[in-house]
């Protein structure tokens, strides 16, 4: 009988849910290496998934937000354009996707591949962290968010998918919570600090995959500016989306495929609060200033979820929190590894007989 092969799906709105899939996809290969996983990504995600030695294929990417200066805008404008991406999509995976050799789907966040799987009647975990969104300002963009709420209720019930939650409060019979997931770090964080040549306290700026933290970079250098840390150096990874101005006095990178690494060997990560770097820095147990964009509902519930209390505002007022944070006890770390999520997976693909 053949190894088994499997997509793995990735919605491409930014690099948390790729890292996310990356990590799961790692581990369950790790525990079944005749396993053959084959992700689907628009970029920046698919960037990842090949860094970090998967093949893939290119998928249409995920629409982007509509922002300024941090701030969510024009939601009703941006659910047109997710319909459109639906579309385009689906049309494509039925093209392209082989139901036939692929017998399992992994889907983190990607909605277009679980219809097309479900059409085959293929098993499906999907991640998820709630149903439906909740941006809406008005009453149009409400009746929207409801119909969205209702189709992806409708999707995620069939009898072949399997829901793995990020967060709690997901009442479905198929729904399993497994939590925040994050990538192994690669090596201890003083061997990391050496290789990296971190030679004294470090603020990394990390603001994300997607192009909304741009101002987040702008408030961070001009705080950093103003402070003059003889004993401490900043740097910006800036990721696949935004191309910063070069500030003399401080280190720029792009994107780095093991980002994970800079937030562990890192002193003070200051980052936006979704589900990547901010979790990363909770793992690592690396103090952290994450913004939630404004109007971002996901986001706030992720700074509550941890106790967390930071609000779009404090992204003008870095200068006082860059040493305020600098000065506080390394936290402790937080286990927010894949282990919980692929046990589940196991159990799914088990009963309907992939895996043996």
């Amino acid at each position: 009988m053949p190894a088994p092969s499997g997509y793995v799906a990735v919605n491409s709105l930014g690099l948390g849910h790729a890292a996310r899939a990356v990590a799961v996809a790692k581990e369950l290969t790790r525990r079944h290496p005749d396993l053959y996983l084959f992700f689907l990504a628009g970029s920046p995600a698919l960037d990842l998934a090949i860094a970090s030695g998967f093949d893939a294929m290119p998928l249409p990417p995920t629409p982007e937000w509509f922002h300024e200066r941090g701030e969510i805008r024009h939601m009703a404008r941006w659910y047109r354009e997710y319909a459109k991406y639906l579309r385009i999509t689906g049309r494509f995976l039925r093209k392209e996707a082989d139901w036939e050799r692929f017998r399992f789907l992994i889907s983190d966040g990607e909605m277009a591949s679980v219809r097309e799987a479900s059409r085959h009647g293929i098993p499906t975990v999907a991640f998820v962290h709630s149903i439906g969104q909740s941006f809406a300002q008005d009453p149009v963009t409400r009746l929207v968010e409801g119909f969205g709420r209702r189709w992806m209720g409708s999707l995620l019930s069939r009898p072949n998918v399997r829901i793995l939650s990020l967060e709690e409060g997901i009442d479905l019979p198929n729904a399993r919570y497994v939590g925040p997931i994050v990538r192994p770090f690669s090596k201890d964080r003083s061997t990391l600090r050496e290789d990296l040549v971190f030679l004294k306290k470090t603020v990394l700026v990390a603001p994300g995959g997607t192009a909304v933290g741009g101002f987040l970079i702008d408030e961070a250098v001009r705080a950093w500016r103003g402070l003059d840390l003889p004993d401490a150096q900043m740097i910006v990874v800036s990721g696949p989306k935004l191309k910063p101005e070069h500030v003399p006095g401080v280190y720029y990178k792009g994107f780095v495929p093991n980002l994970q690494d800079y937030v562990l060997a890192a002193d003070l990560v200051i980052t936006m609060a979704g589900k990547g770097t901010m979790m990363e820095a909770l793992a690592a147990g690396t103090p952290v200033i994450a913004i939630p964009p404004k109007g971002h509902a996901e986001a706030e519930r992720n700074l509550r979820a941890f106790g967390l209390r930071y609000r779009y505002e404090d992204a003008f007022r870095l200068r006082e929190l860059i040493p305020e944070v600098l000065s506080v006890v390394r936290p402790t770390p937080i286990d927010l590894g894949p282990h919980k999520a692929v046990d589940e997976i196991e159990t799914f693909l088990r009963e309907r007989g992939v895996l043996g």
